[in-house]
Order: structure tokens, then sequence, then C-alpha cells
């Protein structure tokens, strides 16, 4: 995995990572992952005593955007940067399969991207975390049932804090249900409900 724009001065930009693709897909490399930012080089200065935190500069929010966001929105912002590297891997003789993340939670946005060749694969991580079955139930053809992601980077909020990372949506849901791991505190689950699968 690499990034398609380091989004922080003097730093990489879609030609240099166009570049770089080219070249790891010359090496053999099996498929080409590509996030955008999360840089520790803009990121605030820490408290005394607390870590750098990437995903708090400019580039952290390019990273992991939320539902605060300016007049892009925050979904697919690493798309078009990442179609444009595809594209250079193609043009360089390379058929490297590329995958793309970032703001990407719907089904439908997911499969146009896959359409229109701006990706090879599509990675999502927050919509994931929202609902781990989300495959199952698009796959099974319940979409409507998908938990999605509101984008409030509350779980981003928890791993900057050095929590165990857990959902809005589902943490404190059935919290009295056989068998739920707790967090360390007692006071979020650690895994959503169960999904008990399409009706009959």
């Amino acid at each position: 995995r690499f990034l398609t724009e380091d989004i922080v001065d003097g730093g990489s930009e879609v030609p240099d990572s166009s570049y770089y693709a080219a070249e790891f897909a010359r090496a053999g490399m099996d498929f080409l992952s590509l996030s955008r930012g999360g840089r520790f080089e803009d990121a605030k200065q820490p408290n005394v005593g607390e870590a750098a935190y990437p995903y708090t500069g400019r580039s952290g929010y390019e990273c992991m955007p939320a539902y605060i966001s300016d007049e892009r929105g925050p979904f697919g912002r690493n798309v078009e940067p990442g179609a444009a590297i595809r594209k250079a891997v193609r043009e360089a003789g390379f058929e490297t399969p590329v995958i793309v993340t970032g703001g990407i939670h719907g089904f439908e946005k997911g499969e146009r991207i896959l359409q229109e060749g701006k990706a090879d694969i599509v990675g999502i991580a927050r919509q994931a975390l929202a609902d781990p079955d989300f495959f199952l139930k698009v796959r099974a053809g319940c979409g409507s049932e998908v938990r999605v992601c509101e984008y409030t980077n509350y779980c981003e909020g928890l791993d900057q804090k050095h929590k165990q990372v857990t959902c809005k949506l589902w943490d404190r849901k059935e919290l009295d249900e056989p068998g739920v791991k707790r967090t360390l505190d007692g006071k979020r689950r650690t895994t959503a409900p169960a999904w008990a699968g399409p009706a009959a």
C-alpha cells in the first residue's frame, strides 16, 4: 500500500505516485493498494506524554474524511487520483490490479467505480466496521439491511486515544445478549450483533 498523494508540502503527488506504481508493477507486485494522506508531518502537536497521531492535520482529513466536510463532501475523494494511477500502470503495459480506498461506503458507488474502470478492487474500512456483514447482505440481496457508516469518525477517535475500536452504530446494542464480549471498561461490545440472515 502507498499513497496517491501525501497532501503535505513537498510530498508526493499523483505524477510521482504514478511513476512509483508503474515501477512496483514492473517489479512484479501482485497488487497496488492506494490510500491518501494520513501523514505525521502535518499532525497536530500532541500533548506532553502523548504520541503524535497522523489523522489530525489536513493530510489526515484526506485519509479519513468525516461527515463535517468541505463542498466536495467526504465520499470517494481518492477515486480520481487512483484512476489516474491505474491509467499510468496500464499505459506502462501492466495489468497489475489496483485497489482504491477512501470514503466508499455504498454498493452502487463501488460498482460504478469498477464499471468505469477506475479501479480493479474497491477497499472499504469504516463501512466494514459499521457492518461486518455488508458483503453478505449485498450478495444476498438485502442491501436495505446494511448498517451504513455515518462517517462521524467515532472509531477514529477511539483509536486516537488507544482504546479498543468499535462502532457507535452497534457497540452499546444488545449488551445483555449471551456471550457478548465487552471492552476492557465493560461499557461497549467488541463485535457487532450477529445478522440473522435473509428473511425466509
